[in-house]
């Protein structure tokens, strides 16, 4: 899968070679470029670069000179803190310049023995690898293609910084970054010579463990560093049984490409963009990233890959892969979200829910099963570390945990393999969850969107329109004689249960009236425990009941009472219960 998507991005930068820089992010911090002319040195600029969270906004990009500084700081960056050119103080890569953090500068960790320790590694890069053969013999396959180190250009910047203040009038009073480079006055030659001492650090450094190198008839493989870790903390990635025990190699253009995919990765994590869709349809390839809160409305993929990536301290780490098929966000077939419970009029205007309306996106539908089954924590949520959650409420997290990676399979990559397996399990265990903290409209609100989700994704599941016609059916039979109508079904049976507990509940005098109460009823065994307890409540509450003969009680419980089920329906009896009672509803409401 990553070869692939190496194809397409080499493809990319083959036609646009500003993709890596474009996407690169620059630290907070000062940065001042000096400029090297023959009768003097002098600074010609000296730029505050960092994000405006407030604003969410690079504060300095504007400049003339920000492309110019991050092509700079590109090729002049570590590829990692552990793999620094002399100590982790400098962090910087070649001597044309010094990156420091402001603290190193205010407590003098940059002294000068650190200055000069730093430019004679550079002034002769193989001694850092004198002691590594392998490491060694990949330096000096780089020098050959690249050509000796310019000690006269290198004697003359040691000099500069050794012997002036390149850091004076900045300040260090923030805790970010100073970083100082040294330029020609023509800038091309300036960047044509940060490429090239660049590349003398990252070549030999792109490999996770030079140790692992071959030599394959003058041509060395290694393996990459990126995504990829292997130490002697982790025998498990070994591949025991193989000649070659590490999981793959590359030579060094290969491993350079990589390195330069995972550049522009990191720079889109940056930027908030976790979500990558490789298209590798033929003539169409591309790349393309979006934040979680992006509309993916005009991404059409015939074949490709989905990536999830996330940023590890100064890296990129590809969390999840997985390959995509015919994948659009726009629905073959439009959603509808349907008022099957029968929530009233009045109170759908006051909670601004739209119903009956077409809903042609599927990013539409996440955010409706976001909003009323997960309380927003579903989109933020779905490739989180476990120990990063922090939901109080238990069965809203088990739920959250149980289903992400089915619903971001649907959201992210158009896959519905267990997805109404799942919809259907953790949908009522939120429903019951909200009953069970009083949170009763919304239990309304998210019964509807069960049932129009389940009927969406299987047209035989008519659950919504069952109960429709079952709450229309009993509003005609609690109004008519007792003698001219009788219960067709269990599910019919089981919802006037739960308008019957409802009734009960509103009785009650208590303080705090739970809801949960009613897993009384929709969690009986038996019909005859069912019926049990029906009774006790009648006899709780029955002094407070107007009964009368053909009342809507009276028609209601007695019919229960009468009708022998075969199974009791427990979403039923809890639909019943959550929906508006017919019991008091006016007859206004009726018409």
């Amino acid at each position: 899968m990553l070869k692939e998507a190496l194809e397409v991005f080499e493809k990319k930068i083959s036609t646009n070679d500003r993709i890596v820089i474009d996407s690169y992010t620059l630290k907070d911090g000062t940065y001042r470029l000096i400029e090297m002319k023959d009768d003097q040195w002098e600074i010609t600029k000296t730029l505050d670069i960092f994000y405006d969270k407030k604003r969410k906004e690079v504060i300095g990009d504007t400049d003339e000179d920000y492309y110019l500084i991050k092509q700079l700081d590109y090729y002049s960056k570590l590829i990692e803190m552990n793999k620094p050119i002399y100590n982790k103080t400098i962090h910087t890569n070649n001597y044309l310049s010094i990156a420091v953090k402001k603290e190193s500068l205010v407590s003098n960790k940059l002294t000068r023995e650190v200055i000069q320790g730093y430019f004679n590694i550079l002034r002769d890069p193989i001694t850092k690898y004198e002691k590594k053969l392998k490491s060694k013999e990949l330096y000096q396959s780089v020098e050959e293609q690249l050509g000796p180190v310019d000690r006269q250009l290198l004697d003359k910047i040691e000099n500069h910084v050794l012997n002036t203040n390149i850091f004076r009038d900045i300040n260090l009073d923030k805790n970010n970054y100073v970083k100082v480079f040294f330029i020609f006055p023509d800038y091309q030659k300036t960047i044509s010579l940060y490429k090239i001492e660049g590349e003398r650090y990252i070549i030999p450094n792109l490999y996770n463990k030079n140790d692992y190198n071959i030599n394959d008839n003058g041509l060395i493989l290694g393996l990459p560093n990126n995504n990829m870790g292997m130490n002697s903390k982790k025998p498990f990635l070994e591949n025991k049984t193989r000649k070659v025990k590490v999981p793959y190699l590359l030579d060094q253009k290969r491993a350079l490409l990589q390195s330069q995919f995972f550049d522009y990765l990191l720079g889109q994590v940056s930027l908030g963009k976790y979500n990558f869709y490789i298209d590798t349809t033929a003539g169409e390839e591309e790349i393309l990233s979006y934040s979680d809160k992006d509309s993916t409305s005009s991404l059409i993929m015939k074949s490709g890959y989905y990536l999830r990536c996330r940023k590890e301290k100064n890296e990129v780490e590809i969390i999840h892969a997985d390959s995509i098929t015919a994948y659009s966000n726009t629905l073959k077939q439009p959603f509808i979200l349907k008022n099957y419970i029968g929530i009233s009029d009045k109170t759908i205007e006051k909670s601004k829910m739209k119903y009956d309306v077409t809903i042609d996106e599927l990013w539409e539908i996440c955010q409706l099963i976001d909003d009323l089954f997960f309380d927003k924590k579903l989109k933020i949520h779905f490739y989180t570390k476990l120990d990063e959650i922090s939901i109080n409420d238990n069965i809203l997290k088990r739920c959250l945990l149980e289903n992400r990676s089915v619903l971001a399979a649907w959201f992210y990559q158009g896959e519905r393999d267990q997805l109404e397996l799942n919809i259907d399990k953790f949908t009522i265990d939120l429903i019951n969850n909200s009953i069970g903290k009083n949170e009763f409209f919304k239990a309304q609100k998210q019964f509807n969107l069960r049932w129009s989700l389940l009927e969406y994704l299987n047209s035989e599941r008519r659950i919504g329109k069952d109960m429709v016609e079952i709450r229309s059916k009993l509003r005609q039979y609690i109004n008519s004689s007792i003698d001219e109508w009788a219960f067709e079904n269990d599910e019919e049976f089981s919802y006037a249960v739960g308008q019957l507990v409802k009734y009960f509940l509103s009785l009650s005098k208590a303080k705090n009236k739970s809801h949960s109460y009613i897993n009384l009823f929709s969690n009986a065994k038996s019909v005859e425990l069912l019926k049990r307890r029906i009774r006790m409540n009648y006899s709780k509450y029955n002094y407070n009941i107007l009964e009368f003969e053909g009342s809507r009680f009276s028609n209601l419980y007695t019919q229960i009472m009468t009708y022998e089920p075969k199974k009791i329906n427990s979403e039923y009896i809890t639909a019943g219960f959550t929906a508006p009672s017919l019991i008091y509803e006016t007859k206004k409401e009726e018409e």
